[in-house]
């Protein structure tokens, strides 16, 4: 037993380690751009990742997470494999023409480009990390994040501090994410499964098996992305690089959470096929406080400080936006509930009605935003996160109490 206990441990430390070292790379990316770079340049990388992310989020077909919670075995690594590369060049044929026909910047299409490209990458990975979990080897995922995460930020700081270009930059961190997909996550799968992609008809059969994962990802997408698309058509790009800024605590806290939701799939969907009702509500119930009380760890610092923590991280020029700052790190306890939630609803296959829970959260920050942010800019886009958020947990609890009343109860 504690042979076992002590494996826990050192797999959960390398997926903490990693998560919070690569949460940190990201946000000193982001710092070198604030504090060395132009407000113009921050904001193209911050526009570049919400036009791309929604596209690559939606052909990812929440194919990691099936692969995770795949007990059955219903599908080989190689045919996940070959069903998401075919996936990411459709991606990347729609992000092309996007690119063109929404910036005018030269500059900025080519960022938005090499950004999309990052992505790609970074999903082929993320698949390599799916099976990590499945296998629960997710001191590899940890140690993955931990070599990216020091790579992209030297990297990435190093040639923007020398070139003082965003796309000699997103060359650098493009380099990186080969290289780690490459020599590491293809290097460690080969021991444990054949890495040679098979396409087949597996690909289609996804696509049509698991659409509603891919609307319910890119509306996922879009609920965090639309106050920026609106705060580059009401106030500017400028305005798009400084929320992003403050959004990051969001990305940083997903870094803290991930490690437990890698632990948490498999033992989900384990818990669904083989317990009662009862034991697997006990499970999303524990797993729901340890949310709620990591959430509030990294809240109650910015409820307190605030102001300091953007001045160390940003520079003075952001401390005006505290009030922004806080409303959007209250999002993170919606968030962290919904990752679990979000993994029990995935795991019981009960995926159909997602898209439209999260077609109405859309609509709510779409409409939020269309009110809020054209008079209160940055502040108003905050709003619009939260209460996106907050409508979407309540849909997702409506939504897995329904489920949980098909399970057995013996």
């Amino acid at each position: 037993m504690w042979s076992k206990l002590n494996e826990f441990k050192g797999k959960l430390t390398w997926s903490l380690l990693g998560n919070i070292v690569f949460a940190l790379s990201q946000w000193i990316i982001l710092s070198i751009l604030a504090r060395f770079g132009s407000a113009a340049d921050l904001g193209i990388y911050s526009l570049g990742l919400a036009i791309t992310a929604p596209v690559i989020q939606f052909f990812n077909f929440e194919l990691r997470t099936v692969l995770a919670t795949d007990s059955k075995n219903d599908y080989s690594f190689q045919q996940f494999f070959g069903s998401r590369i075919i996936h990411l060049l459709i991606a990347y044929l729609v992000i092309m023409p996007i690119s063109f026909f929404y910036v005018e910047n030269t500059i900025a299409t080519l960022s938005i480009l090499l950004i999309g490209l990052i992505k790609i990458f970074e999903a082929l990975s993320d698949l390599c990390m799916g099976y990590f979990q499945k296998e629960s080897k997710i001191e590899l995922i940890g140690k993955s994040q931990l070599y990216r995460g020091i790579l992209s930020m030297t990297v990435s700081s190093l040639i923007y501090l020398i070139t003082q270009s965003i796309n000699f930059m997103l060359l650098g961190l493009l380099t990186v994410m080969i290289l780690r997909f490459l020599f590491y996550d293809l290097k460690h799968l080969i021991p444990y499964t054949n890495v040679f992609p098979i396409f087949d008809l597996s690909g289609l059969k996804m696509i049509i098996l698991f659409f509603p994962l891919g609307i319910t990802a890119l509306i996922s997408s879009l609920v965090p992305n639309i106050p920026r698309y609106f705060l580059d058509y009401y106030v500017g790009v400028e305005a798009v690089g400084i929320y992003s800024a403050l959004y990051y605590i969001i990305v940083a806290g997903n870094m803290l959470i991930t490690p437990v939701s890698l632990l948490a799939a498999p033992r989900i969907a384990n818990s669904y096929h083989n317990s009662t009702r009862s034991d697997f509500l006990k499970l999303i119930s524990v797993l729901i406080i340890l949310a709620v009380i990591m959430s509030l760890i990294l809240i109650l610092p910015v409820l307190l400080s605030g102001e300091y923590i953007l001045t160390l991280l940003y520079g003075k020029g952001f401390a005006v936006y505290e009030r922004a700052f806080i409303i959007i790190s209250i999002t993170l306890i919606f968030g962290f509930i919904n990752s679990f939630l979000n993994l029990s609803i995935i795991s019981t296959r009960e995926v159909r009605s997602l898209p439209v829970l999260n077609g109405i959260a859309v609509c709510v920050s779409f409409i939020a935003g269309y009110l809020l942010i054209k008079d209160f800019a940055i502040e108003g886009a905050a709003w619009a996160l939260l209460l996106s958020r907050l409508i979407q947990t309540l849909l997702y609890t409506v939504l897995f109490f329904n489920i949980l009343r098909k399970i057995k109860t013996n």
